[in-house]
């Protein structure tokens, strides 16, 4: 669907690992693909804590935008600097995420993910959404 000239995929926001699981669980029903951006939460200046989640986030908005599949679904996940340093949280746990960088981009139940600064590279990110699992 287009809308202004602009592709419109499914977006969806949380910023915490319980609105997180339950939002894929309630998406992976749908049979669509999720792609799911996990980056540091925001200040009231709207900056991530995260110095790479701030470089990576303007880059996947512009490929979100002109290339993320209209049939799919694009979840943008913040995380919280406290718990994201405590080595045992479920984002770096869970055998579904397992996460080692933030940002990290990643097509849910897919091998397919950018860690760290592969995230602010807008050829590595279209790549990432127009690949078929």
């Amino acid at each position: 669907m287009l809308r202004g000239g602009l592709r419109m995929v499914k977006r969806h926001f949380v910023k915490n690992w319980d609105e997180f699981e339950k939002l894929v669980v309630d998406l992976e029903k749908e049979k669509l693909p999720i792609n799911v951006l996990f980056t540091g939460d925001k200040n009231e200046e709207g900056e991530s804590w995260c110095p790479y989640c701030n470089r990576a986030k303007p880059v996947v908005e512009k490929v979100v935008e002109e290339s993320a599949p209209e049939d799919s679904h694009f979840v943008v996940c913040e995380i919280e600097k406290p718990f994201w340093r405590n080595q045992e949280n479920p984002f770096r746990k869970d055998t579904r995420t397992h996460l080692v960088f933030l940002p990290t981009l990643m097509r849910w139940k897919s091998a397919q993910r950018l860690d760290g600064a592969q995230a602010a590279n807008a050829d590595l990110v279209s790549m990432l959404f127009e690949d078929e699992d």
